[in-house]
């Protein structure tokens, strides 16, 4: 299916008839998904080689080129992993938070080591569809609605696990390392992995249906932050009420009447130009759409095994995600509350900022037709746990929670403005070059990354080569154009972050004008650092737009925004499409 198709066709929020989704049946051969890992097999002796009229070119096959997710992988390219399983509750170790003195923290949930855990039972069709809308469309009523159940949750005994605190603490306990990895010495991590959006879906889920217990409403929906469309690009006015119980006061204040830029990075100054960050925002949300649809993994981040160690490996969801963070956080260290994992469910804003992540995936989910983003066991039937509406500590597979009709909620249809920005951001791209045409004789030679690490203490412009040109529409299905920064290191508790740009070469020189965004290396504090990350980024649409499809070389731009960073490497690489994820 076209994307362009995709961008025209309404998205229906009804229950998905597609038996996979519905069912979630499993293959008995499970494709096998970008790793968590950045090492790979040799590539030479992974490429299968290809020929389409002239065009020679190299095609991974990620069935047969990744390491097994930590080596273990068979000869016939099948994964002997295993799925997430719950910790031993009884086992709770203090959390870390690398931006604060100590560095150890208390993340440990109540009466989890005495608790009785169930397997969760998926609502019934027959309960009241919740209806989740846009905050900033909320009305008084609304509002008093909420924040009634917000003040009663605030009220609750300190050590009840429905305690606003209580459940503002699930959320480090299972991103800031309160739990080893069940029978393993590896952290309990769910970030920048394929578990970002399926525990985040479960968290939200259990939240809204306590408050709804809270005051007697099974019908108690909770709102988003609708951050994709351009009046909803502005910190909801409810939570900016002093004496309301979704105040903060440990937000970034500049920002309270500020539109949210997505290129954010702490102590910039608010944007001036409202129209042009309106259009480059939604121009960035276009792209992760467009970039992401054929390989989820790039979308919803990599694989990650029982036992494995985290790597960090987040998708474009997620990146985009933690510059809200970034910008509803405060400026300066440790970042307290939004701005860091250890303590930002501590801030009502991040369920309305979650709820518009949530929302994100299930359109991206409606785009692909409803297909099952991953068939892998190892991720169906991976496990989170967590204290129900009924203080029942229940034990949720991925495999429950693939749409929220399945929860019984839904998202109030909203405007999809980044699916019609395209032209007018081209114009607004086009005046921009027009402005610089003076610097055009200013070329620089650029050269490949070397074969050592690199510190992005300044703009690295680096000539990387492409493994094909030209390719067909038949080529680009069955494989997409990866652009992959290998070997990410930060410093312990620091944030980072850097864009990622593209343009033509010029005969082995560069021009002033980096090119088109590619997307962006994000972090926020959390327990450790992001040591050995890898981003990998689609660029098959960037380089129609760019018209350089039959270019054999590509400039690539690393653009330092915030952070010490060191990256290893620059390629691009060819990664297979499954049949089952188109």
């Amino acid at each position: 299916m076209s994307l362009s198709h995709l961008y025209t066709t309404p998205i229906s929020s009804s229950i998905t008839n597609n038996p996979l989704r519905s069912s979630t049946k499993t293959t008995s051969s499970p494709s096998v998904h970008l790793s968590n890992h950045t090492q790979y097999i040799s590539c030479k002796q992974n490429k299968q080689t290809s020929k389409e009229g002239n065009a020679n070119h190299n095609v991974i096959d990620r069935r047969n080129v990744l390491l097994g997710l930590g080596g273990l992988y068979g000869a016939t390219g099948t994964a002997i992993g295993a799925p997430f399983t719950p910790p031993d509750l009884g086992q709770c170790h203090k959390a870390t938070d690398d931006d604060v003195t100590p560095k150890e923290v208390d993340c440990c949930p109540p009466k989890y080591g005495n608790a009785k855990m169930v397997d969760f039972t998926p609502p019934s069709v027959n309960d009241p569809l919740r209806v989740r809308k846009a905050a900033h469309k909320y009305n008084p009523d609304d509002i008093a609605k909420f924040e009634a159940a917000i003040a009663k949750m605030k009220a609750l005994p300190a050590d009840h696990p429905w305690n606003y605190n209580q459940q503002a603490t699930i959320h480090c306990t299972y991103c800031n390392g309160a739990f080893n990895q069940f029978n393993s010495d590896a952290l309990l991590q769910i970030h920048e992995s394929w578990f970002f959006l399926p525990w985040h879906r479960y968290y939200l889920y259990f939240w809204e249906k306590i408050l709804g217990k809270l005051i007697g409403d099974d019908t108690f929906a909770i709102p988003f932050w609708n951050w994709d469309t351009p009046k909803g690009m502005y910190i909801p006015p409810m939570y900016l009420k002093e004496k309301s119980p979704l105040f903060d006061d440990t937000r970034d204040k500049r920002h309270y009447t500020s539109v949210f830029d997505y290129k954010y990075t702490y102590k910039n100054p608010n944007p001036t130009d409202i129209d042009a960050v309106v259009t480059t925002n939604l121009a960035e949300l276009d792209s992760i759409f467009k970039e992401t649809l054929q390989l989820p993994a790039l979308f919803m981040g990599k694989a990650l095994r029982a036992g494995e160690k985290p790597t960090p490996a987040p998708g474009r969801c997620e990146s985009l995600h933690n510059v809200a963070h970034m910008w509803a956080g405060p400026p300066d260290k440790p970042h307290w509350n939004m701005g860091n994992f250890h303590t930002a469910a501590r801030d009502t804003l991040f369920f309305a900022h979650h709820g518009n992540v949530d929302r994100m995936w299930d359109i991206y989910s409606k785009f692909r037709g409803q297909k099952v983003e991953f068939r892998d066991p190892d991720w169906l039937d991976s496990s989170f746990i967590f204290y129900d509406e009924n203080e029942q500590l229940v034990k949720c597979k991925v495999r429950n929670c693939l749409t929220p009709e399945s929860l019984r909620y839904s998202y109030n249809p909203e405007p999809l403005a980044w699916t019609t920005i395209r032209r007018k951001y081209k114009k607004l791209r086009n005046e921009a070059k027009k402005r610089s045409e003076g610097d055009s004789l200013k070329l620089t030679p650029v050269s490949g990354f070397g074969s050592q690490p690199r510190p992005l203490t300044g703009p690295i412009r680096v000539l990387v080569q492409r493994p094909t040109t030209s390719r067909s529409k038949d080529e680009k299905a069955d494989a997409v154009e990866i652009l992959v920064i290998d070997g990410i290191n930060v410093t312990s508790g620091s944030t980072a972050r850097f864009d990622v740009y593209v343009t033509k070469s010029l005969e082995g020189l560069a021009g002033p004008d980096n090119g088109e965004l590619a997307g962006s290396f994000v972090q926020i504090p959390k327990s450790s650092a992001g040591k050995g990350s890898s981003l990998e980024l689609g660029i098959s649409t960037l380089l129609e737009e760019i018209e350089a499809d039959s270019e054999k070389e590509l400039v690539v731009s690393l653009i330092p925004r915030n952070g010490d960073v060191t990256v290893s490497g620059v390629r691009i690489e060819l990664f297979k499409v499954d049949d089952d994820e188109i």
